[in-house]
């Protein structure tokens, strides 16, 4: 409920300070000008948020958060065998890609997937 960055044992520190220094007579007329104050805070923090949904929509930058939120959380729920799949698939496509511009890979490199492809050059006499 509180995220203020400490727990509860500090706010019962707190509290037990407030009650010896404001005392239990004043207590309940300080909380209640807090709680005010906090409204206060909390509705002007409101309109400050309404004004600002406002003025997205009048610019169209409220359908752009849409579309990237929609994007972000379609991002989030991939499946990872369709991700596989898919990079298979691409793997697949850059192959017959490079098959297509440069022609098949001769029998004897394609032994070896990991030696680097020689050119026949003429010995020098």
């Amino acid at each position: 409920m509180f995220d203020f960055g400490f727990g509860y044992s500090e706010m019962f520190v707190i509290a037990v300070v407030a009650i010896i220094v404001i005392g239990p007579k004043d207590l309940p007329k300080v909380l209640r000008a807090f709680g005010k104050t906090v409204a206060r805070m909390r509705g002007m923090a409101r309109e400050f948020q309404g004004h600002l949904d406002q003025a997205m929509k009048e610019t169209g930058f409220d359908e752009v958060k849409k579309e990237f939120d929609n994007v972000r959380n379609q991002a989030n729920f991939i499946d990872p065998a369709v991700a596989k799949k898919a990079a298979e698939d691409s793997t697949q496509k850059q192959v017959d890609d490079f098959k297509k511009l440069f022609g098949e890979v001769p029998a004897a490199d394609a032994a070896k997937p990991n030696a680097p492809a020689t050119t026949a050059t003429p010995a020098a006499s």
